[in-house]
């Protein structure tokens, strides 16, 4: 366990930081007060545009280092209390030559697009993000300088419109205040602002009003600051969104008959604005499903747990307030809740996050040093979090983070502490500490407890823990990393530490860091996956630029080095990794890379946690190649190849592995759009079996194809097919009985959704979906399960 004095920290850093900084030298700007009312139609007709405040937007920050636009843009600012106005208007020379696309919130990045930067608070810590493309289509999102995340998760309602003319295009905003945090006042008030264009042609150009330095690291710490806003308030603020969900959900069971259930469920969700600082949600009966179909992952020869990002609204809005260095709040954890409350808010310097909710299940991850799984826990659970951050001058933020989580015979409660300091506009220092107690009930570690022998009359010779420890209903049991993590009979505890410097100026970018998470340490409402391991790294990168009209836009070089230990010292990895990355013409980026990493492979006795002499030591050699290219209107592709030496963890020897995924957009008209992953991973055996006919152990391949029909900003229809095959070489499987292993598996899910969304609240949807499955060839693919479902949801707002 470890004890820090932040008073230390806080008085090393006042002698250390000799000056308080502040890179935006640029007097305010007024904001003008209106009156009347605005039509959000982007013609910019009615007379109180007139009075805006005028900033160009006539910066070059990338590809290149502030230099003048040649392509004029201006943005027109005006409020009225209520409501923030933004026009933007986009001149270009060949307007036939915009990329604009009817698209989804949150999809237009890589079109042409405007947009803003707000810092209601000024303190350089988070701000909102408002773009537009130039047909309406809305991006919006939060940016955390803390934990130098961007995230489009968070979705505002507001409106905008986009218009397309000879001269370019116009961008009409209106952002209602009641939905941004900041601190009421009869005075003025002060906001760092950054408005943007984008502009991708033969180069991805970004355009700024601001110079953007790039010995600074901090974004956000060079914003403009804008005043206005005098007396504004966020009236009640008070969404009120009733929700329904229908469905019939039909599955085959063994007999071949169709089995169908139906379910109807009404929930609540409430989100209100108790001072203009402090917001409450709260749920009631949510329907915390994702109607969306996550994005396809291939999962093989993986150890590991797979992360997927969080969908829902309850948890999305000011998810920010609960970020931290470590990934300690992980809510696709929760499943079913019945119930939900969130309080968020901020009194001048301090802020917090509090959420409290219940699950109809409990699935938590198991973490090990060689691999992780899920575990289920019958019966309801709570879920509680709490983060608190201080932000003690403009250079220092200092923070603590706690999480419960509770169910029948098991808790696990996260205590942490961290801060961070940044020295000058190129150096942060990071630092957290945790330390968490866990009970587990008795007969968790039965799930993960394979029985190797189901009439009992053989034993292995590895196995170190009396066979009457352990009971999974055989006289003997298949140890593994799992159960040894889980068979705990008492309550226990554990630490975890991470720390870190960077520098990040214009030519130099450098880091050191240190990470440890002893084997007590448990996460479980986070996403932690390892645990019994300590890691140092160290790595950084050259960069260089080229000067405007060269063919080539920046060059880098990047290298690292890291090395893992468990808790006793026993090494786990060293890895040493180099890269190339080339950013040029047509929007287009490549890397190439090569790695060498010792590696060892899984425990021969699994009976004990042992590294040294229990594992074999293994060496990948491996390079990469990637490269995406977006040469014209309405087209970008990627892809990337990986070849070299691959760990074959079924079978616990050194492979051959040739991995390749490629993705492919076309945007067929304005409203049309075709988008295709495939994915493919390739492992071969050094030496394979006499009884087998070629090295391969196993060919896997995934393809997720989605074609949307955008009709409006308002609405789309989505077709999705997703197709998994994967086959394997059952006689180059030296560890596995055949029987156990499945040969050929296929299956195939598809999906065809209306949506109907007048905002990120009032929605409507309706849609079908089903899956078919086959250990055979294609043509006996069987439908095994199909689903119809429709949601619909209203924001009433006051």
């Amino acid at each position: 366990m470890f004890t820090v004095k932040f008073s230390h920290i806080l008085t090393i850093s006042a002698l250390l930081l000799s000056c308080h900084y502040k890179a935006n030298a640029q007097q305010p700007s007024q904001i003008p007060r209106i009156s009347g009312k605005i039509t959000i139609d982007a013609n910019l007709d009615e007379k109180q545009w007139r009075h805006a405040k005028k900033i160009l937007i006539n910066n070059i920050t990338r590809p290149y280092d502030n230099i003048p636009s040649q392509v004029h843009t201006e943005a027109l600012l005006m409020e009225d209390g209520g409501t923030f106005y933004i026009a933007f208007i986009a001149e270009d020379p060949n307007p036939s030559q915009i990329r604009a696309f009817y698209r989804d919130r949150d999809q237009s990045w890589g079109d042409d697009v405007v947009g803003i930067k707000i810092d209601t608070y000024n303190d350089q810590r988070s701000a909102y993000r408002f773009l537009v493309n130039p047909l309406g289509s809305q991006i919006d999102g939060v940016e955390n300088e803390i934990t130098k995340s961007e995230s489009d998760s968070w979705d505002g309602i507001w409106d905008s419109a986009g218009k397309i003319n000879d001269k370019g295009y116009i961008v009409e905003m209106a952002l209602p205040l009641r939905m941004l945090n900041f601190t009421e006042k009869s005075s003025l008030q002060d906001w760092g602002i950054e408005l943007m264009r984008f502009y991708p042609r033969n180069e991805f150009f970004r355009f700024s009003n601001v110079r953007l330095e790039r010995d600074n690291d901090c974004e956000l710490c060079q914003l403009h600051t804008v005043e206005g806003f005098i007396g504004a308030k966020q009236g009640d603020n008070l969404t009120v969104t009733p929700s329904l969900v229908t469905g019939v959900n039909e599955e085959r069971a063994g007999n071949d008959e169709w089995q169908s259930k139906t379910n109807t469920e009404a929930s609540l969700d409430v989100r209100w604005g108790i001072t203009p600082d402090w917001v409450l949600n709260a749920t009631l009966n949510p329907d915390f499903s994702t109607v969306e179909t996550d994005n396809a992952q291939l999962n093989i020869n993986n150890n590991f747990a797979l992360f997927t990002q969080e969908k829902r609204p309850f948890f999305l809005d000011n998810a920010d307030y609960f970020d931290s260095n470590y990934n300690l709040i992980y809510t696709r954890n929760i499943n079913a809740p019945n119930y939900g409350a969130k309080l968020t808010g901020r009194e001048n310097d301090h802020s917090f996050g509090l959420f409290v909710t219940d699950d109809d299940s409990t699935n938590i991850l198991i973490p090990g040093n060689r691999g992780s799984s899920i575990a289920s826990i019958e019966g309801e659970s709570k879920a509680s979090a709490f983060r608190y951050r201080y932000n003690f001058n403009e250079d220092i933020t200092l923070g603590t983070v706690s999480t419960i989580r509770t169910a029948e015979d098991y808790q696990n409660i996260v205590h942490s502490i961290g801060t961070q300091i940044r020295f000058s506009t190129a150096d942060v220092f990071k630092f957290q500490a945790l330390y968490s107690t866990t009970e587990y009930p008795d007969d968790l570690f039965e799930q993960f407890c394979d029985a190797d022998d189901t009439d009992g009359s053989s034993e292995s010779e590895n196995c170190h823990v009396p066979p009457e420890n352990i009971d999974c209903g055989y006289s003997h049991c298949d140890y593994n990393e799992q159960v040894l993590r889980t068979l705990k009979d008492d309550k226990f505890s554990g630490s975890a530490f991470k720390t870190s410097y960077s520098h990040n100026d214009r030519d130099w970018y450098y880091r050191v860091t240190y990470d440890q998470q002893n084997s007590g340490f448990r996460g479980d409402l986070g996403f932690i996956p390892n645990v019994d391991y300590n890691r140092f790294s160290i790595g950084g990168d050259r960069k260089w630029y080229a000067q405007p009209g060269e063919w080539w836009t920046k060059f880098k070089i990047y290298s690292d080095w890291d090395i893992t230990h468990n808790d006793n010292n026993e090494l786990i990895e060293k890895e040493f990794d180099i890269n190339a990355q080339l950013n040029s013409s047509m929007n287009s980026y490549f890397r190439f890379s090569y790695s060498n990493r010792d590696l060892v492979g899984l425990r021969k006795d699994k009976s004990i946690l042992a590294i040294d002499g229990n594992t074999t030591l293994f060496t990948e050699n491996q390079f990469s190649l990637y490269g995406e290219v977006n040469p014209m209107l309405g087209l970008y592709f990627n892809s990337n190849f990986k070849y070299g030496d691959a760990i074959d963890y079924r079978n616990n020897r050194l492979g051959r592995t040739k991995q390749w995924s490629s993705k492919v957009t076309l945007n067929v008209d304005k409203h049309l759009e075709l988008n295709i992953k495939h994915t493919f991973n390739q492992l071969d055996a050094a030496n394979h079996n006499v009884d087998a006919t070629s090295n391969n152990v196993f060919t896997a391949r995934l393809t997720d194809f989605r074609a949307t029909y955008q009709f409006n900003v308002l609405s789309f229809l989505r077709f999705s097919f997703i197709y998994n095959n994967t086959n394997r070489n059952i006689n180059n499987y030296t560890y596995t009985d055949p029987e156990d292993i499945t040969q050929s598996r296929k299956n195939v899910s598809t999906e065809l959704l209306y949506a109907y969304k007048l905002n990120s609240q009032t929605v409507f949807y309706l849609g079908y979906s089903d899956r078919h499955y086959t250990e055979e060839d294609f043509s006996d693919l069987n439908q095994n399960k199909r689903n119809l479902f429709m949601k619909f949801s209203y924001a009433w707002m006051k």
